[in-house]
């Protein structure tokens, strides 16, 4: 069982914890939202994985609260569980984001543990894989935004790079960076599905690269300009240059894909865990079921696992891993059910979906002052809680409740 499929017991929750801080709406109707990303320009990008009728959506939330769409029509489909699958994530390099479309309706209902294909068909050919979107201008910038057809899903999924205008004279750029395997043969699970579920954007030029280009200013000159601009020649290079970590919720993996020709190569692969509920309650074993990815400054990646069913108290975990080596560290041991971690201004905080997913509890969020400190409750109270982003000029979290489809501010300071 994974993540997807147990926290549909938190939809129909009340909030009945109160969080310790205050917390208050900046949207709200949201379609199932699940990462939420800032953007240069001080807005949000949330991915929405629809109701599960190809509905996806991209869309642009300002620090105000108002809402704008990006790119709609993308794929969504019901898992048999009744949850909804579509974009989870966007990682964002400025005028190029990476759009994360998870599993969708690829797994058919399965009377056993083991999982099986769905016998239906899938209603897109690109679940479980990432769009490259070219937006002109910057994404900060889009207000009427573009609508996907069934006939331009098509065109991506056979490799064809698509232009979209609208009559506000914007544009997008579309391609299918890469198609993960919907499917992989399991010995435990008899096939494992793919399911991308968050993603980060790792890439900088060099002093070398500038002496090449001819380009005399600033290395943080040159990377700004080449953001901005993929088709110049910093551009060009700094795509040459730029990765996208890709965290696989079902793979259990890490995957290093290159900007500039989605070549795909796992870096880490999570392996399965213990199961101290055993034989009480599930296998023997159980999955890690990594949730997120964050660089930190020295180009270290911390990912959260959630830990799979029966999500014994003490298997979720915040892990160091280095991108170089793909080896994988224990940074913050004893969770319950992590799927988001950030660091700001020293102190680490920890969204949890759930302190009690069988019993259908609310999520929160902890902070520590260090990775071995004994944590503190910031907030409580989180109903499907799987987004969570820092928002600087307000001092605030921004946090994404997947079920209720609210995105809350959470002031650090009184």
């Amino acid at each position: 069982m994974r993540f997807r499929t147990t926290i549909l017991s938190l939809a129909v929750l009340a909030c009945t914890a109160a969080g310790l801080l205050a917390q208050s709406v900046l949207a709200s109707g949201t379609k199932t939202p699940v990462k939420i990303t800032r953007t240069p320009g001080g807005n949000f990008e949330l991915a929405e994985s629809g109701t599960g009728v190809n509905d996806g959506r991209v869309g642009l939330v300002s620090i105000w609260g108002e809402r704008f769409n990006l790119l709609s029509g993308l794929p969504s489909g019901m898992t048999p569980e009744g949850t909804a699958i579509g974009p989870t994530a966007v990682a964002d390099a400025h005028g190029t984001i990476y759009i994360v479309i998870g599993e969708g309706d690829v797994k058919g209902a399965s009377s056993t543990p083991q999982q099986v294909p769905n016998p239906n068909g899938l209603s897109s050919p690109i679940f479980s894989s990432v769009i490259a979107a070219e937006f002109n201008p910057v994404p900060d910038g889009i207000r009427e935004g573009f609508a996907l057809s069934a006939e331009n899903i098509d065109a991506l999924a056979d490799g064809n790079t698509l232009t979209l205008e609208n009559g506000s004279g914007e544009s997008v750029s579309l391609s299918l960076l890469v198609d993960f395997r919907d499917f992989i043969p399991d010995a435990r699970l008899r096939v494992r599905q793919a399911n991308p579920f968050a993603a980060v954007v790792v890439g900088s030029l060099t002093a070398d690269n500038l002496t090449e280009l001819g380009f005399t200013g600033t290395l943080e000159t040159a990377n700004f300009l080449g953001h901005l601009n993929p088709n110049s020649e910093l551009g060009q290079k700094l795509r040459e240059r730029t990765v996208v970590y890709v965290v696989d919720a079902g793979m259990n993996t890490i995957t290093e894909v290159a900007a500039s020709t989605g070549r795909a190569r796992v870096v880490t692969r999570f392996p399965a865990q213990a199961n101290p509920l055993f034989p009480s309650l599930g296998g023997p074993v159980t999955d890690a079921v990594p949730t997120s990815v964050v660089v930190r400054a020295d180009g270290t990646l911390l990912v959260t696992t959630l830990g799979g069913f029966p999500f014994a108290p003490g298997t979720s975990k915040v892990w160091s891993v280095d991108p170089a080596t793909g080896v994988a560290t224990p940074w913050i041991e004893g969770l319950t059910s992590a799927t988001n971690v950030l660091e700001v201004d020293g102190a680490i905080y920890v969204l949890e979906v759930s302190t009690n997913l069988l019993g259908g509890a609310p999520g929160q969020i902890l902070r520590y002052e260090s990775p071995t400190a004994t944590p503190t409750v910031l907030a409580g109270g989180i109903i499907g809680g799987t987004g969570l982003a820092y928002e600087p000029t307000r001092n605030e979290l921004v946090v994404t409740e997947t079920f209720t489809g609210l995105v809350k501010r959470i002031a650090l300071t009184p």
